[in-house]
């Protein structure tokens, strides 16, 4: 997924609705994370992107701190950016620092297919959610640079019963006209490793400007630090 920056928070006169809020608090404690006491894990790596493929070794801490023998640029940029965004989505967090710290309210009456709306009020991004069984089955957010909507297409339960995604496909939009810029589709699975769930393999199939691209990352032999 295309990486973004966080914009500021803001003022909002989005009033708190109490039910949306235990709602998405709901579904926040239904997603599967690492525990607080989760130190990284190493793995031996293969990257291939469009056919020409790299293997090495990665040590991943958290979001920021990974570490890899990956020598190509394209290959290195790939597993970098996918597997923070993975340590950043499994990493330990509450629903307070999270999404608990915005305006929460219900949008619509929940007739859609992909579930109820619910806005984030203040969080600088226009962003809304569509919950549905438990479950984000949509998010929306909008920046400067552009703006995208995430469809999650199926899940899968841990040993836990948390839900791990398992098929999610990403839509990016031109701010200044709606129209699509690309899409991306996603596949992953993970490997149960102690008490973690950790990447296993992960595969994006994109379609942009007439082309279309796939590459895969493919993670053996983890090990907890």
């Amino acid at each position: 997924m295309a990486t973004y920056t966080k914009e500021q928070d803001v003022a909002t006169t989005q009033e708190d609705d109490p039910k949306a809020r235990e709602a998405l608090r709901e579904v926040f404690g239904n997603t599967a994370r690492w525990s607080s006491d989760f130190n990284g894990f190493t793995a031996d790596v293969t990257v291939n992107i469009n056919g020409s493929e790299e293997s090495g070794t990665v040590t991943v801490k958290n979001p920021k701190e990974i570490e890899h023998s990956i020598k190509s640029e394209k290959h290195k940029e790939f597993l970098s950016e996918n597997m923070a965004s993975i340590a950043m989505h499994r990493g330990p967090r509450s629903f307070e620092d999270s999404d608990g710290k915005y305006k929460l309210a219900f949008a619509d009456d929940g007739s859609h297919p992909q579930g109820r709306a619910v806005t984030m009020g203040g969080d600088g991004m226009s962003s809304f959610y569509r919950i549905k069984g438990g479950r984000i089955q949509q998010i929306n957010r909008k920046t400067p640079r552009m703006s995208f909507t995430i469809n999650v297409e199926e899940s899968v339960k841990n040993l836990e019963g948390k839900f791990l995604t398992h098929k999610y496909t990403v839509y990016y939009f031109n701010p200044e006209n709606g129209s699509i810029k690309d899409v991306e589709s996603y596949t992953d699975d993970f490997k149960r490793v102690g008490s973690f769930d950790l990447p296993e393999y992960r595969r994006i199939i994109n379609a942009e400007s007439g082309t279309v691209e796939a590459a895969f990352m493919k993670l053996e032999n983890h090990k907890i630090l």
